[in-house]
């Protein structure tokens, strides 16, 4: 549909089909840790390749099958990624964490995100939000400081336009930031300081020179906390 088709003769934006009062779809977020862990994927699809080689590279254990080699060739051969061709085997979805689907045919990924979810995995089947258990958000990486920004499958460009706004003022120096935090937090939280105190700590800290010292290169700058730990 073009732009022009969803404007009315006011010139207002066509109403939803879904109320604006409802509730989001996804409207949890949640981190979910993967390193060691078995996820799946079914691939054939325009995204399901590249899906498998993020998940790769966090550090799971992804086995990624589809019905032709040809779909598993942008994969080639990489740390973390086991390949399987052939007719879809149920048992393959066996002890995922999640499941990614998309095979490029509707019918075969219902199929696959049934036998995946009755197996206990989280399913997202890619473009096709009814048959999701979770969506992916549009990510921005900082080192270890994770973004994710979702429209709930509704219009991920627009997610995309705003991380990559969230990328024009959240920089390198917040990942370097963030290092620095996890160094320090062993002694933080165990120095045996109430908890209001040691909250008041972190946020002098975060507020005061670390992040400009970060963001200049300054290192002893950016580590003045430990003096007051």
């Amino acid at each position: 549909m073009s732009v022009a088709a969803a404007i009315d003769s006011d010139g207002r934006i066509g109403a939803s089909s879904r109320s604006r009062e409802e509730p989001p779809a996804f409207g949890v977020p949640i981190m979910v840790e993967v390193r060691g862990q078995r996820c799946f994927v079914a691939a054939g699809g325009h995204e399901g390749a590249t899906k498998a080689a993020r998940l790769a590279d966090l550090g799971a254990d992804v086995l990624v099958w589809a019905t032709d080699e040809a779909s598993l060739r942008p994969l080639g051969v990489r740390p973390g990624i086991r390949l399987v061709v052939g007719t879809f085997d149920p048992s393959l979805v066996g002890g995922s964490r999640l499941a990614i689907v998309d095979t490029g045919d509707r019918w075969q990924n219902l199929e696959v995100a049934d036998a995946a979810r009755r197996r206990g995995a989280l399913v997202n089947t890619v473009d096709d939000i009814p048959l999701c258990d979770w969506s992916a958000p549009a990510i921005l990486r900082r080192g270890h400081l994770t973004i994710s920004v979702s429209t709930g499958g509704e219009a991920p460009v627009l997610a995309v336009r705003v991380r990559d706004l969230i990328g024009e003022v959240i920089g390198a120096e917040y990942g370097e930031l963030l290092a620095l935090l996890a160094e320090l937090r062993p002694a933080i939280t165990g120095s045996g300081r109430p908890f209001g105190e040691r909250r008041r700590f972190w946020y002098e800290l975060l507020d005061g020179p670390a992040l400009d010292a970060t963001r200049s290169g300054d290192a002893a700058g950016a580590q003045i906390g430990r003096a007051h730990v």
